[in-house]
């Protein structure tokens, strides 16, 4: 006789004894610790699905909350078009995200809506990877042409200082426009800053008063300020802004995305995704790579075929991005009842009812051992290189999301960290010089060894205190390195 069918689970676990206050200060602390650990419990409690990476419950401010880290579970969340057609991104983004950036835009639509406002700006970046690339190269070596060969200077401040620079670069400054480009990017930083400090603050009340005013009131305060110094260039003819000549192109949505694409939030994540990868193409623990001595920078430019270079070096990009997004994770918010298939006979399916806050935590889902074997923890440069194990399998990182609502800016993002890395590789054409990173792989903190996939079972406690991961991934302490190059002068 065969057995009736079992209904689905809510996610397992308890939410904590700790109030909603003090549960959004431990996350805000460190998503990794907070996850980790309520992850770790359950193990403790249900042995039997340890290694299933089955939805787990959390409760913050008092709402419920669905913690995903199976990299299948996320697949199907975002790519199954039944599934993705019950969840919203503009509702649980309200509060944190839409007063500072206003719909309608990418970030907060949801379907049908977001799908043709996402072909139309396709088509407005498809060929910004390959016009911004000159401007991309220049940049950098402008930027360390002004770092004295030999100095030691902290690595994420020095990848902030040129993501700013780059994305107003391409968003925002012409060559004819310089002088004004300049004045108007401090502005747009300091704002930008302003907006994000808001955006995030723990305190999310706007209070103004003659002598004091919130953060968020600050941030919002920026935001209107902001919208007015976008428009007004754009009014102007801004001939920095890739859009502006484009026929159709509508000045209020173009100021938007505007606002999103020179965010504090866009600045940090590709700051953080530039540190990672330096430090994994110039710096390894103990000065070793899984297959050697040599660094991974080293190993790209002793193959003599170009392609076999450029290709060596996007697998190390795209294990970066695997191993170490930018952003954690993405929220959604259930508008029906979504059922997750366990894909096990043993495990039972997970109901994640209406109304409720779902999280796909990235960091874990990418390093799900279940798709990415038992090196998913690793560092491993040629995972997906040439015909290695998961080079075509489509089974890669979540740095840009995936599905219909796929980060627009992905290949934009790879195009900078790409050129980055073979500007000071001096693997372009016309090549001025290298740059080359110093430091000893030893005295990298582990917490950031964890989150480079350096060392495996980083300690939740240890990664909490050496990373800072809201609202990006980087070191809590600054990273001293010693920058060496070789530039001619301009």
């Amino acid at each position: 006789m065969a057995s009736e069918p079992r209904l689905p689970v809510l996610p397992h676990g308890s939410p904590t004894t700790l109030s909603g206050l003090s549960e959004t200060f431990s996350f805000h602390s460190s998503p990794e610790a907070f996850i980790t650990s309520r992850v770790l419990a359950f193990q403790s409690s249900h042995p039997s699905l340890a290694d299933s990476r089955t939805p787990i419950r959390a409760k913050v401010l008092n709402r419920n909350i669905a913690v995903i880290s199976s990299y299948d579970h996320v697949k199907q969340l975002l790519c199954d078009e039944d599934i993705a057609a019950s969840l919203s991104a503009g509702n649980a983004y309200d509060e944190l995200m839409a007063p500072f950036f206003p719909p309608p835009n990418l970030l907060l639509a949801d379907s049908p809506a977001h799908q043709s406002m996402k072909d139309k700006w396709k088509a407005r970046m498809a060929s910004l990877p390959d016009d911004m690339r000159p401007i991309i190269q220049e940049i950098v070596l402008s930027h360390f042409r002004n770092i004295s060969s030999g100095s030691t200077t902290d690595l994420y401040e020095s990848m902030k200082d040129l993501s700013w620079k780059l994305i107003l670069g391409i968003f925002m400054s012409s060559p004819t426009e310089r002088e004004q480009a300049q004045k108007d990017a401090a502005e747009i930083e300091a704002l930008q800053e302003d907006l994000l400090r808001g955006q995030f603050s723990l305190f999310p009340v706007s209070i103004n008063v003659r002598l004091w005013q919130s953060p968020r009131a600050r941030g919002l305060a920026a935001r209107k300020k902001l919208q007015k110094l976008l428009k007004a260039r754009l009014q102007n003819g801004n001939k920095g802004c890739p859009f502006t000549t484009q026929s159709g192109a509508d000045e209020d949505d173009v100021a938007n995305h505007l606002l999103l694409f020179t965010s504090s939030l866009a600045v940090k994540s590709l700051a953080s995704l530039l540190t990672a990868i330096m430090l994994n193409l110039y710096v390894n623990p103990n000065g070793q790579t899984p297959q050697g001595s040599q660094s991974p920078a080293s190993r790209i430019l002793g193959l003599e075929i170009t392609n076999n270079r450029n290709e060596l070096l996007q697998s190390i990009i795209l294990e970066t991005e695997r191993l170490s997004p930018p952003v954690v994770g993405i929220m959604r918010r259930t508008i029906k009842d979504v059922t997750l298939l366990s894909g096990q006979e043993s495990i039972q399916d997970t109901i994640i009812p209406k109304g409720w806050d779902i999280w796909l935590y990235f960091v874990g889902a990418a390093r799900d051992l279940s798709v990415f074997g038992d090196t998913a923890e690793g560092f491993r440069p040629e995972r997906f290189y040439g015909s290695s194990e998961g080079a075509n399998s489509g089974k890669k990182g979540l740095a840009f999301g995936t599905g219909p609502k796929s980060c627009l800016g992905e290949g934009l993002m790879r195009e900078i960290v790409a050129t980055v890395a073979t500007t000071c590789l001096g693997m372009d054409a016309g090549s001025h010089g290298k740059v080359e990173l110093q430091a000893n792989g030893d005295d990298i903190p582990k917490g950031v060894q964890g989150w480079l996939g350096w060392q495996r079972d980083v300690k939740p406690e240890e990664w909490a205190k050496d990373m800072k991961q809201l609202p990006t991934q980087r070191p809590v302490k600054g990273l001293m390195v010693k920058i060496v190059h070789n530039l001619d002068a301009k």
